[in-house]
């Protein structure tokens, strides 16, 4: 492995998704949510929606899938006239694009599209996000916030309680911003819908366990092999993510003190926001084998997060020591179980 460090104009920012509940992952929980609202503000995610599952959809199938699905589903109105384009990937994104008259399903031209992403504590990451310079903070209906950065194509949003971010894309710079800015995003369900979600399930696990429990998610698991006399404890969020924590001996499950924990969770273009980071921050990186990316911020050097190229998937690892985080995994000591 290499390393370099790559200059940037900006502050130090943290990646993905607040979802540690317990020890180390409360203080985590805001800075995991920086490294997804940047990435996606700087590539217009949606902007690339469109795929083989693609179709088209009426109104009522959009309000009978929120329900399905038991979240909030995200767009900006009806426009008469235009086709109303559904696709949903494999980490739960679900994408709603506006097709004029005439454009086809699975068209490659860039429409207005809404996204809605599962992303656990996205109202607490965008509070931070709106903190920034450059950064224009919008508030929206029912206690939400927006953000957009200069003569953006994307905006992002997020709601209290809600698990859930949403972006708004249009090719048109300016133009989701003015969506946002007049409230014309809204929601199929509740947007409480998170209120009554089971809380993450904790409890030791052993190596078996771990392989067959990637076996049945059909993707890998990361983790740092085994140490002897350790706890493996395994936490499973609602979102699809896994998290394995190593407590040392005469520790028990549920503590609150912080511990190494690593990190596997579903991340929409997880390579290439790893990559816009790097680029446009402040930020160590880290290269892995097998084309894999690490970026190590100045802000939160005891939290790492790389990704491979092709993999819709995250990896996270936290220390309590960032000179153990860093050491961890550029000696490539994470490997995958399953």
């Amino acid at each position: 492995m290499t390393e370099g460090t790559t200059p940037g104009p900006g502050p130090g920012a943290a990646v993905r998704r607040g979802r540690f509940r317990i020890g180390a992952a409360v203080a985590l929980a805001v800075s995991v949510g920086l490294i997804l609202w940047i990435a996606l503000r700087d590539t217009g995610g949606s902007s690339t929606s469109a795929s083989a599952n693609a179709s088209a959809v009426s109104v009522d199938q959009i309000r009978t899938l929120a329900a399905t699905v038991g979240h909030p589903v995200f767009w900006v109105g009806p426009k008469p006239g235009y086709t109303y384009e559904l696709t949903q990937t494999s980490n739960g994104s679900i994408y709603i694009r506006y097709l004029p008259p005439g454009a086809k399903v699975g068209a490659k031209t860039a429409y207005l599209t809404v996204a809605t992403y599962p992303f656990v504590g996205a109202f607490a990451a965008i509070k931070k996000v709106t903190r920034q310079k450059g950064v224009t903070t919008l508030k929206v209906a029912h206690g939400g916030l927006a953000e957009a950065s200069g003569n953006a194509q994307s905006v992002h949003a997020a709601y209290p309680g809600v698990d859930y971010q949403v972006e708004i894309y249009d090719p048109t710079p300016g133009t989701a911003t003015g969506l946002a800015a007049t409230n014309q995003l809204t929601a199929f369900g509740s947007l409480q819908a998170n209120a009554a979600s089971p809380a993450p399930s904790v409890s030791a696990t052993s190596p078996r366990a771990l392989k067959s429990l990637a076996r049945s998610l059909g993707h890998p698991i990361y983790w740092v092999g085994k140490k002897k006399g350790y706890t493996y404890e395994l936490t499973r969020g609602t979102q699809g993510d896994v998290t394995i924590r190593y407590l040392p001996p005469g520790t028990n499950v549920g503590t609150t003190v912080a511990h190494l924990t690593v990190a596997t969770y579903p991340f929409h273009g997880a390579f290439a926001a790893i990559q816009n980071v790097a680029k446009q921050h402040n930020a160590t990186t880290i290269d892995l084998a097998n084309g894999g990316r690490a970026v190590v911020t100045t802000s939160n050097p005891r939290d790492i997060h790389f990704a491979y190229p092709g993999s819709e998937y995250q990896i996270e690892v936290f220390d309590p020591s960032p000179a153990r985080a860093r050491q961890i995994v550029s000696s490539g000591q994470l490997t995958s179980v399953g």
